[in-house]
């Protein structure tokens, strides 16, 4: 459970740098001197860029703040100004002039509704709670920050706090509750559209906050996944106290396995990137207790003793307090228990007993607090449920009732189509038994030697026939002959491949068939195929078991949609019916 805390510099402060203590070299109130020219935001910038790296200008910053800004007429410049005293007041370990400080600025803040100040205040406050070991306030502010980032819409922040959140299930022991937040957030960000300045870095935390819950369940592969995806990353971005961390838990999972030669390389790869990033105290701590604890499994007795030892004398000079430092007494308590060294066993088991009673308070309190926060969402989310089945559940009755119409309405439709298709398959056989009559009538009179005219009407119908010219003529009967042998059928019956077998050019062609035709040489062509495929199927049984598209393709259509479009235009029926109504004749 210790490790957890190596995650603390992360969420609280920035990397601290050893101070050069470059301003010694100069002139102070010349530089004092030169803050008159600068723009209020230009001197919280610098601030923030100082403070780690140049105490001397960082404090001389904060008390021309104090100077001037904390009576200003502009209260969110006052309100900042008391958020960054309480950043440095945290920075120099003054515990109580920083959450004093805190408080200030976010009484200042909520007085002119400033949101953005707001968050950052309660944000800094928990993360300070967090970093001094103080869970349930740590988590109470937490859960106030969340609540902002989320009325912002500031995706970044609400993941940002919600890794801090997570942390504090782990030390809760709630690792399974951890990881579903962290994989409900992972997916967030995957899911997200936009991709704010900072989410990588949300990402490698909640990633480290997986690993550890699952190094906690004894899940190794897992973790070792989020640890490499970390690492990558963080090398990626070149982040040196990032890829520190994640060879800590690689570390600890390598101990955890009995590699330990492996986890003391780690924890030394570790502790020299940390100290390359500039150090970091707190994580001292927690290096010592795991270099401690491998030691332990290893049997090396007093050298686990030396480490947990100056791991001791770490946490009473920072005066910090976690939820898992009991671990530290407790292999004190086992190192000395094995050199048979009662006394100083007993007195570390004793310490590591009252920290376990206190501790299990915490965590009880904590859980409660979590399960509440869970149990309020949860009803938040049912609430606007049921609001939202109140306002709609007059549609949905609506709606049923519009769908029972509605389908009323298709089966209707569909029953009438059904009669109309019926009639029109009625009326096509009709006619197709009346185009047979008339053929076998044509060559009965064929046979006669002279034609009769049955009456005034066809005598005056041939009279007044427009005499046509030879070579129109000529071209007809080509056509005829044409149509006779069928030659529609073929996929090259084109407009300039028809002229040719005829003998007469496109154009003139073309006229002639819209002429005497009466319609293009498209639909013409198009038109006999139709009723080639009409004629066939209604006496051809194995025509009508070929396939749509085999039909198609065996009466020139190049494509089976092209087929059922212009059946469909003809007759008024797809040709799918026409054959099944066929079949049952």
């Amino acid at each position: 459970m210790c490790i957890t805390y190596l995650l603390i510099y992360c969420f609280t402060i920035t990397v601290i740098a050893q101070d050069k203590n470059t301003t010694s070299q100069v002139d102070i109130k010349v530089f004092e001197k030169s803050l008159k020219d600068k723009s209020y935001n230009e001197l919280i910038n610098d601030f923030y860029a100082s403070k780690d790296l140049d105490s001397t200008k960082a404090a001389t910053i904060i008390a021309y703040i104090k100077r001037h800004f904390l009576n200003s007429k502009n209260e969110n410049e006052v309100a900042e100004s008391y958020l960054t005293i309480a950043t440095w007041q945290e920075k120099k370990g003054n515990k109580e002039l920083a959450m004093a400080s805190y408080d200030i600025a976010i009484a200042k803040a909520t007085k002119i509704d400033n949101k953005d100040l707001l968050y950052q205040g309660y944000n800094k406050k928990a993360a300070y709670f967090f970093k001094t070991g103080d869970n349930e306030n740590a988590l109470d502010n937490f859960l106030i920050a969340l609540e902002l980032a989320k009325q912002a819409n500031n995706l970044n922040r609400e993941l940002s706090t919600s890794s801090n959140i997570i942390l504090i299930n782990i030390q809760a022991n709630d690792n399974l509750g951890a990881i579903a937040l962290g994989l409900e957030y992972l997916k967030k960000i995957e899911n997200s559209n936009t991709k704010p300045k900072g989410l990588e870095i949300t990402k490698l935390h909640i990633y480290y906050n997986l690993a550890k819950a699952y190094i906690n369940l004894e899940k190794y592969e897992d973790a070792n996944l989020y640890c490499n995806l970390g690492l990558e990353i963080s090398k990626q971005i070149k982040n040196i106290g990032l890829q520190g961390y994640f060879n800590v838990f690689l570390g600890e999972i390598a101990s955890n396995n009995g590699h330990y030669k492996d986890a003391h390389d780690l924890f030394n790869k570790a502790e020299s990137f940390i100290n390359e990033a500039g150090g970091d105290k707190i994580m001292d701590i927690f290096l010592k207790l795991y270099v401690g604890k491998t030691y332990f499994f290893e049997k090396r007795y007093e050298e686990a003793i030396d480490e947990l030892l100056k791991g001791e004398a770490l946490l009473k000079g920072n005066d910090v307090d976690f939820l898992s430092i009991q671990e530290l007494y407790v292999y004190l308590a086992k190192s000395y228990l094995a050199l048979e060294n009662i006394q100083e066993s007993t007195k570390y088991f004793e310490k590591a007993s009252n920290i376990y009673a206190k501790n299990d308070k915490t965590r009880a309190i904590i859980n409660s607090k979590i399960t509440q926060v869970t149990y309020n969402k949860l009803k938040k989310e049912i609430d606007a449920l049921q609001k939202k089945s109140e306002q709609t559940k007059y549609i949905y009755v609506i709606g049923i009732a519009f769908l029972f119409f509605v389908i009323i309405g298709l089966i209707l439709y569909n029953k009438k189509q059904q009669l109309k298709n019926k009639k029109l398959f009625n009326n096509l056989m009709l006619q197709l038994k009346e185009k047979g009559q008339q053929e076998k009538l044509q060559e009965v009179k064929s046979l006669q030697k002279q034609e009769a005219v049955s009456n005034q009407k066809s005598i005056k119908a041939i009279i007044e026939k427009p005499k046509i010219d030879a070579k129109v003529a000529a071209i007809l009967k080509k056509l005829e002959e044409f149509e006779s042998k069928e030659l529609f059928l073929s996929k090259e019956s084109t407009l300039v491949e028809v002229a040719k077998k005829i003998q007469t050019n496109t154009t003139y062609l073309s006229k002639v068939i819209n002429t005497h035709k009466e319609k293009s040489f498209t639909a013409y062509i198009t038109d006999l195929r139709v009723d080639y495929a009409i004629e066939r199927l209604s006496h051809d049984r194995k025509f009508r078991s070929f396939t749509i598209g085999a039909i198609a393709q065996e009466i020139g259509f190049k494509r089976s949609e092209s087929f059922s479009k212009a059946f469909k235009v003809k007759t008024g029926l797809y040709p799918s019916y026409f054959i099944k109504e066929v079949e049952k004749q």
